[in-house]
C-alpha cells in the first residue's frame, strides 16, 4: 500500500512540473538572474566604497540583537527558519500574497526581495570572512531551499493565473472552465505541499549541518 501510494504521488507530481514548466523555469530564471545581477552589483559598490562591506556586516549582526534568534542545533532554530519560510501559508500578514491581482505585485516584490537578500549577504560575508564561508554557509541548505522557493512562488503564479482567469470569466461573462479551474487548484497544492517538504529538509540542514561546517 505505501509503495502504491508514493508511485502514485510521484506520477502526479511529476505531470504537475510538467504542466507548469514554463511557470517554474520563468520563476527559476527570474530568481537566478535578479541574484546575478545582485551580487555584480554589490561586488562592484564594495570595490569602490570598501568601508561600506564593513558597516553592513556590523549592521546585519547588530540587528540580530533585536531578534530572539534561537542557537544553532535546536529545535527552536529549526522550528525558526520553517516557519519563516512557509509564512506565505500561516502568517496572515505574509498570506496577502494570495490575493489575486494585488497578490502578483507583492509576488513580484518578494522575489527580488529574496534574491537581493542572498546576493547582498553571500558578498558581504564573503568580503569580510572570506570566499569561502558563503559558499560552505550558503550551499549546503541552498541547493534544496532556492528549489523550495521556486516552488513556493510557482505554486503562487499558479493560483493567480487560475483565479484571475476564472475572475476575468465571470466579469465578462463567458464561460469558466471547471476543469481547467479545478486542475489549476490542484496543481496550486501540489506545488505548495512540494515546497513545504523541501523547508523541512532546508531547515534540518539549516539547523544541524551548516553550523557545524561555519564551526559554530
Amino acid at each position: 500500500m505505501p509503495v502504491k501510494f508514493f508511485a502514485k504521488a510521484k506520477e502526479t507530481f511529476e505531470h504537475c512540473i510538467r504542466r507548469n514548466g514554463t511557470i517554474i523555469k520563468v520563476t527559476a530564471l527570474s530568481f537566478f538572474i535578479i541574484l546575478f545581477l545582485t551580487i555584480l552589483l554589490t561586488i562592484v559598490v564594495f570595490s569602490m566604497v570598501p568601508w561600506l562591506s564593513d558597516w553592513f556586516w556590523s549592521m546585519a549582526q547588530s540587528e540580530r540583537g533585536y531578534i530572539a534568534i534561537p542557537p544553532p542545533f535546536t529545535e527552536g532554530l529549526y522550528f525558526f527558519i520553517f516557519l519563516n519560510n512557509i509564512g506565505h501559508f500561516w502568517n496572515p500578514l505574509k498570506m496577502l500574497v494570495w490575493i489575486p491581482l494585488l497578490g502578483t505585485f507583492i509576488l513580484g516584490f518578494e522575489l527580488l526581495l529574496n534574491g537581493g537578500i542572498i546576493g547582498i549577504v553571500a558578498v558581504t560575508s564573503g568580503t569580510v570572512h572570506g570566499v569561502l564561508y558563503p559558499i560552505v554557509g550558503l550551499t549546503p541548505h541552498g541547493i534544496v531551499e532556492i528549489p523550495a522557493f521556486i516552488l513556493q512562488f510557482a505554486s503562487l503564479i499558479r493560483w493567480h493565473i487560475t483565479t484571475i482567469e476564472a475572475l476575468v470569466g465571470k466579469i465578462t461573462g463567458e464561460k469558466v472552465d471547471g476543469m481547467k479551474f479545478k486542475q489549476g487548484i490542484k496543481d496550486t497544492i501540489i506545488l505548495a505541499i512540494a515546497s513545504v517538504i523541501l523547508f523541512m529538509i532546508a531547515a534540518y540542514i539549516e539547523t544541524y549541518i551548516t553550523p557545524s561546517l561555519l564551526g559554530m
